[in-house]
């Protein structure tokens, strides 16, 4: 480690980079001091920041990136989870409603019961992709500055889903 910085602070020329500890710090409505990851090793830990931000964004608890086949009646499958709440991370998630699994156009921002908000990030190989916060604060995603945001960030989601190639080397 390196001699007066903080392993949450790891440029000590732009300490506001990659300082999380300010976030941490903040109360949430569901307590916690959690921060567990799934589905997070190798290549997949880039999807760590988009999915955090947006879980901060919109004063959340989860995140996560889970999919579904094409007319599947299957439980949905996790691809990567970012929980502050619980460790270790949640890793289930509700089917998208039916309006949604039938959209072809992505992205598609769609809100959850108790402040939770989906986002359809499109489809590849057969399955549908989907970005979730679950738990943030139960505001208007229609309009606005966070709307713009989060759709920022399901599009970096999306670039390293399908630009990368990740959603296409899923068994």
């Amino acid at each position: 480690m390196l001699r007066g910085v903080s392993p949450l602070r790891m440029n000590p020329v732009d300490e506001g980079i990659i300082d999380i500890q300010r976030y941490l710090k903040t109360p949430r409505a569901g307590g916690g001091g959690a921060f567990s990851v799934w589905g997070g090793e190798g290549e997949r830990a880039r999807f760590a920041l988009p999915v955090w931000r947006s879980v901060f964004l919109l004063g959340g608890e989860r995140g996560g990136i889970f999919h579904l086949g094409v007319g599947d009646t299957e439980p949905c499958v996790p691809f990567f989870v970012l929980d502050l709440a619980q460790d270790p991370a949640r890793t289930t998630f509700r089917r998208p409603p039916e309006a949604l699994c039938a959209q072809q156009d992505a992205p598609v921002v769609s809100t959850r019961g108790a402040g939770g908000v989906l986002v359809f990030l499109g489809e590849e190989a057969g399955r549908r992709w989907y970005l979730e916060v679950d738990g943030g604060e139960e505001k208007p995603m229609a309009v606005g500055r966070r709307r713009e945001e989060l759709l920022f960030l399901a599009g970096e989601c999306a670039g390293l889903l399908f630009f990368r190639e990740f959603a296409g080397g899923v068994d």
